[in-house]
Parts: structure tokens; C-alpha cells; sequence
């Protein structure tokens, strides 16, 4: 199973390509030229609105002969869950229903309204959440987009109070996949799993030199034609540059609070501002970015979550990544009282409500309090990630208590270094896949450039 569609360039302008999808067109960056040599009736992959692959005409067709009945069958179900949700009244608050009415009809809301969407009682959420939805279907329809991540490190230099693989965790035991591990780990999950977009995880972890990470994503790019996501924290922008030219066009780097007090609390030693203005480099150097802050943190109001939102949203991000602070017992927030479920629910509600063309992230964080994926894909989600960390350091990325863990992957004809002990990726892609065509969503990426990326 593919997690992209690929489309049929109809038009190139300059370094952007318009891509017809079954009728419905988008538009994509195109940032490598090589020997690609596009042109008008070419068939590519597109992820995060950048081309991404090449791919032969005959092998296209034989896809979307596949996919035609189910892309157009999978989106009359998400309409039809959306429209049914309409029936869902709110009891016993008539400043919520107003405020959701502006939000489908695509006002802005004041801070009020932001106000009584996170503290609405729980008889209302349902309705809530069903007009995110809505909100969703009809900016975004039923795309969702699927990316897998590896998480290739748990090593880290620091302290960060909310973190199970800081620097002070003494008890956890410590692992650093080799380049080579990476790289076929990466060839698996492209070439066997069907993956698109790929997210290279990993504490803040020195080990790695940027020579050392840029021959990783060389090779990977040599080898695959995929989206890469580095998340390797606060590395210098010069850094980030070299993986860029390399190949690796997305970043996933949190700020985590627009409160600076509280990140430096949380960051001991760290300044919101440095954090900020990386995240800003990254945006105007043409990255794929998602960004975004974590709920519940110590001290944290509803207006800084509302804050939080509104900075996420003047950052003009490619996804929104933001999930519920879930206290690990090897941290300075070990004490921390959990928040409920349904208060993480409302942040992507009101993302949704804010900014209603966002790629908003269901997280695994979500899915450890309550059964997030479901949850927030109905409460205005459309983007999720699979765990494709092998399974002998999986248990290892103690980033909080609880995360998702997997049993292995199961392969036929595994390379070295792939293959784990038991089925539970493959397990977890297939309930992913099932879960997003029980809800009309389609596995794929084909979202409309947003003119932030530089093709220069």
C-alpha cells in the first residue's frame, strides 16, 4: 500500500507543478531537477507540496486503477460522517453553539470565543468536536496524510524537565543505530512498507556530526524518493542547511510553549526566542516544517494555550504537531497530574477553528491518555505518524509512560537489520489503514502549496 497517490502533471511553472489527482488538481514544488527532467504528463509523488519521486507511467496507471472506486467511495463516507454530525445538538450553552456557527462559516474568532471553546463542559464536546470536523472535510476533504519515523537515537544532552530520555535519566538504558541500520531501516520502509515521507528522530545527540547525518541522507535519497523530516532539536541552522542540500527538505521542531517563562523552566538553560528564530530560519530556507507545543504544562493557562495556537499559526507551518504533557516518573515533572484527555482534544478543535487549511497531527502522546488516533482525526486531525523504530530499541525511546510500542515487523525477505520478532508494525499499518477508511479518509499527501517554500 502505497501513503501517496501519485497525479499526472497537466502544467510546470517556473519550479512549481500542477498535479491532477482523479480530477482535482494541486500544486508542488519542484526543488530537484538532476535527472528528473520533468515534464508536462509526467507521473510523480508529491508530499508536504514538494515533488518528491518520479514514477513510470505504467506503474501509475496500475495504481490509480487500483485506487479510483475507493478515492471517490472514501470521500463520499467522510462527507457523509461530517453532514450526519449535524443531527449532534449542544445542551445548555448557547454561547458555544454561536461560537462554533461563526467557525463553519468561516469567521474569525475573538479570544472570547477561543475562551468558551476550551472550557466548554463535556456535554457539549461531542458537538465540538463534530464541527471541527466539519470544518476539516470541507477545507481539507478526506486527505490524511501517513508518514512513518524512526527513531534512530535516544541519546541526549539535555536536561528538558518533560522529557524521559533527558540527559539526567540514569535508569534508561541508552542506543545509537549505526548509519548503515538507518539506512536500510529507511530502504525497508519504502520500498516494503509503501512509505512516502519519512521523519529521522532522535535526541540532541552530538554523536552524529553533520557529515555523518548528511551522508545518511544522501544515501537515503540515492536509494528512495521520500519526503525526509529531520527532528534532531536545536541544532545550528548551518546544519540544517547541509541536510537541505542533501536531500532532507522537512523539519519537525516543537517551540513547545509560547510562554517564556514556562520553557525556561521546562528548558533549563534554553531561551524560547533562540528556539523561535531557528524555527523561523528553517520556514523562510524553504523546509517543510511542522511545529507546535505541548498541553498541560505546569502553569500553563488557557490563555497560553490559546497563545500557543496563534503562535503555531503566525509561524505559517506545513503541520501542526502538538500533543498532551504525559509526566514521566525520571523527570522534574515527574509530579505533574496528568491533563484529561479531552482538554488535548479541545487544542485540536480549536487549531482546526483557527486555522481551518491546517495539516493538524493526531499524536501517539494522544493515543497513550485515550484512543487518540480515532479521537483526533474526528476532532478536526488529518495527519498521523507509524512507528517504524525496530523493535529492540522501540521500548528504549522512553520519551513518556506509556508510548505506543510495537512488536516488530514481520517481513518475508527482510534485509539486514530489518527484520524484529513478531507482526506488530505491520499490525499497527493495517489498523491505521482500517481505522482511516472506516472514517472516509484517504492515506495520502496531495495538499496544496501554501507559497512558503523557496524553489530557488
Amino acid at each position: 500500500m502505497c501513503y501517496a497517490i501519485p497525479g499526472r502533471i497537466v502544467s510546470i511553472q517556473g519550479r512549481t507543478a500542477t498535479i491532477d489527482y482523479f480530477g482535482e488538481r494541486r500544486e508542488a514544488g519542484i526543488i530537484e531537477t538532476g535527472n528528473w527532467a520533468l515534464k508536462t504528463g509526467n507521473y510523480v509523488y508529491a508530499q508536504g507540496g514538494i515533488v518528491v519521486d518520479r514514477i513510470a507511467e505504467s506503474d501509475a496507471l496500475a495504481i490509480l486503477e487500483s485506487w479510483k472506486g475507493r478515492f471517490f467511495e472514501l470521500k463520499k463516507r467522510d462527507a457523509g460522517i461530517a453532514e450526519t454530525a449535524k443531527t449532534k445538538k449542544i445542551k445548555n450553552n448557547g454561547s458555544l453553539a454561536s461560537v462554533l456557527d461563526k467557525a463553519e462559516s468561516g469567521a474569525l474568532l475573538t479570544r472570547r470565543d477561543m475562551e468558551t471553546v476550551i472550557t466548554a463542559e463535556k456535554p457539549s464536546l461531542e458537538p465540538l468536536y463534530a464541527s471541527a470536523n466539519r470544518v476539516r472535510s470541507r477545507e481539507l476533504g478526506n486527505s490524511c496524510c501517513v508518514h512513518g519515523i524512526i527513531e534512530f537515537s535516544n541519546n541526549c544532552k539535555n536536561g528538558c524537565a518533560y522529557c524521559g530520555i533527558n540527559k539526567n535519566n540514569t535508569k534508561l538504558a541508552r542506543y545509537r543505530m549505526g548509519a548503515d541500520e538507518i539506512v536500510e531501516r529507511a530502504e525497508y520502509a519504502v520500498k516494503e512498507l509503501g512509505f512516502r515521507a519519512l521523519v529521522l528522530q532522535s535526541g540532541e545527540d552530538d554523536y552524529y556530526s553533520d557529515d555523518v547525518l548528511v551522508d545518511i541522507v544522501k544515501r537515503i535519497r540515492e536509494q528512495c524518493g521520500i519526503l525526509i523530516f529531520m527532528s534532531i532539536g536545536e541544532r545550528p541552522f548551518e546544519c540544517y542547511k547541509k541536510l537541505y542540500g542533501a536531500g532532507a527538505y522537512g523539519a519537525l521542531l516543537r517551540f513547545e510553549t509560547s510562554n517564556p517563562k514556562i520553557y525556561s523552566m521546562v528548558r533549563p538553560g534554553k531561551r524560547l526566542e533562540e528556539r523561535l528564530a531557528l524555527i523561523r530560519k528553517l520556514i523562510a530556507a524553504g523546509f517543510v516544517v511542522a511545529t507546535g507545543f505541548l498541553v498541560g504544562l505546569p502553569g500553563a493557562t488557557e490563555q497560553d494555550l490559546i497563545n500557543d495556537i496563534l503562535l503555531t499559526k503566525s509561524l505559517r507551518p506545513d503541520m501542526y504537531s502538538f500533543g498532551p504533557l504525559i509526566p514521566h516518573p525520571r523527570t522534574l515533572l515527574a509530579g505533574t497530574k496528568p491533563i484529561a484527555p479531552d482538554y488535548a482534544l479541545r487544542a485540536i478543535a480549536l487549531s482546526r477553528f483557527i486555522d481551518p487549511k491546517a495539516k493538524i497531527l493526531a499524536t501517539t502522546a494522544l493515543e497513550t491518555l485515550n484512543k487518540g488516533k480515532k479521537d483526533g482525526l474526528l476532532a478536526g486531525a488529518n495527519s498521523l505518524m507509524i512507528n517504524l523504530t525496530p523493535d529492540k530499541y522501540k521500548r528504549d525511546y522512553d520519551l513518556y509512560p506509556g508510548k505506543t510500542k510495537g512488536t516488530g515487523l514481520g517481513t518475508r525477505n527482510p534485509k539486514p537489520g530489518t527484520q524484529d520478532t513478531g507482526p506488530g508494525t505491520q499490525d499497527e499499518i493495517r489498523e491505521t489503514l482500517g481505522l482511516l477508511y472506516s472514517l472516509g479518509r484517504a492515506p495520502t499527501d496531495i495538499g496544496k502549496m501554501d507559497g512558503n517554500h523557496v524553489f530557488a
